[in-house]
């Protein structure tokens, strides 16, 4: 982390709180953490089924609010004029290293789902409700610099959307909009092409390998590359848990509708890898 930074103690948001009385269970919340769970069924393995999706949206909202951290200090280095190619990238790399920290947590989380036996006992009871519909997943990917690929992701042989295509496209269609516009030349993807484009070589294998004698910039695509590889391997996973699941329930399409092989390998097929040529450099 950058030696300039200094911490100062930050006041309290709400000044009457008494902080004496600011023990662990209410600091934390909690019995209303877990009173968040709500199954509607008396199944434990639904249980779990929330537990471990709510564990992977607390780690999307943390990586959320470090992924800005990033993208801010990023765009800083890039623009410091001392170097003609990225400035110090400490910064940056001190938030990212959490990020993949936390997208660990992520792919060793959803996993826990293969152990799950009885997903028949609840699987008809939940309605619509789909991995496909986390908007959070969305803006940590439209950060990332990834275009819109699970548009249409849930259409049927006759190419008609699921309900909950159709609803999360109702609900967050204009906030995801939004998203796209925000991050438009600021994300991931945009960034690496800018490093790429300022360094010497006749082609992109060429500037890599260029780019890899700058300490700086040598840092962040470490970064970058584990990045990549923590979203691919987590789309696969779901891919495979997808499978193991419904093939116990003898179904053949996930619990939102989504003709999950198409959908869930579409990633891989359009998006991956998210920066060309560094898996053969690194």
């Amino acid at each position: 982390m950058s030696e300039s930074y200094t911490f100062q103690p930050l006041p309290l948001i709400n000044p009457s709180l008494d902080i004496n009385e600011n023990h662990y269970w209410n600091y934390h919340n909690i019995e209303e953490l877990i009173s968040c769970k709500k199954p509607l069924t008396a199944s434990l393995d639904e249980d779990l089924f929330i537990a471990v999706h709510q564990m992977c949206e607390l780690a999307f909202h943390q990586m959320i609010i470090d992924m800005e951290r990033v993208l801010k200090t990023l765009a800083q280095a890039l623009q410091d004029a001392t170097d003609p190619i990225i400035g110090n990238t400490a910064e940056v790399c001190y938030f990212f290293r959490r990020i993949l920290r936390l997208y660990e947590v992520v792919n060793t989380t959803m996993p826990i789902l293969a152990t799950m036996r009885a997903f028949a006992e609840f699987r008809t009871s939940i309605g619509p409700t789909s991995g496909f519909q986390s908007f959070q997943f969305r803006h940590l990917e439209i950060m990332s610099g990834v275009c819109k690929y699970w548009d249409g992701g849930t259409k049927n042989a006759e190419g008609k959307l699921h309900i909950a295509e159709i609803e999360f496209n109702q609900r967050y269609g204009e906030q995801v909009a939004q998203w796209f516009e925000l991050y438009r030349q600021h994300n991931l993807t945009y960034y690496y092409q800018i490093l790429i484009n300022r360094a010497a070589g006749n082609s992109q294998a060429e500037c890599l390998v260029n780019l890899q004698t700058n300490t700086n910039a040598s840092a962040i695509l470490q970064c970058f590359s584990a990045y990549d590889n923590l979203q691919r391997r987590f789309h696969k996973s779901h891919l495979g848990l997808a499978i193991t699941q419904l093939k116990i329930v003898g179904a053949d399409v996930g619990t939102g509708g989504t003709s999950f092989r198409d959908y869930l390998a579409k990633y891989e097929r359009e998006e991956a890898p998210l920066f060309p040529g560094l898996e053969d450099i690194l």
